[in-house]
């Protein structure tokens, strides 16, 4: 079971039903490729944040001054318990930077909903141990994300 603790860091209103509505999916397709097993309990925090925060988070996480759309930290297989329900291993944090997932998402010509369902999905797949460094990875990696999405 996969559960998520939604923040919102910023002043623009969102919507916890666009992330919540994927949970489901992404379940299924880590259980179908063995990832984590029907009967494991997983929490996965996921903040929305400004620019600025995500620029810091990235310096000091990979070492990179600059801004990003999404970062994932990973606890998955350590065995941390959950610091707000003990129930559930703390399988990692994911960080979106609101700002700019709209700018990609106009870049783009998509929704900001569907950005912001993308990048989603996208940490989470990081936080459970996928990669996109090599060619076959990401190719792996984008048809878990389009599938957990439904395209």
């Amino acid at each position: 079971m996969l559960k998520l603790d939604i923040y919102n860091k910023t002043k623009v209103p969102m919507k916890e039903k666009i992330l919540n509505d994927l949970v489901g999916q992404a379940e299924a397709a880590l259980i179908k490729e063995k990832k984590i097993k029907k009967s494991d309990r997983y929490l996965v925090e996921v903040a929305f944040v400004s620019n600025k925060t995500i620029t810091e988070l990235n310096e000091l996480h990979h070492h990179k001054k600059r801004t990003t759309d999404v970062i994932s930290l990973s606890y998955f297989e350590t065995g941390i318990k959950s610091p707000r329900s003990g129930k559930y291993e703390f399988a990692g944090e994911i960080f979106i930077s609101l700002p700019y997932a709209r700018m990609q998402a106009k870049q783009i010509g998509q929704s900001l909903e569907e950005e912001l369902r993308f990048l989603f999905v996208h940490g989470l797949l990081h936080v459970f141990g996928y990669d996109h460094m090599l060619p076959k990875e990401e190719a792996h990696m984008l048809k878990l994300t389009y599938g957990i999405l439904g395209r």
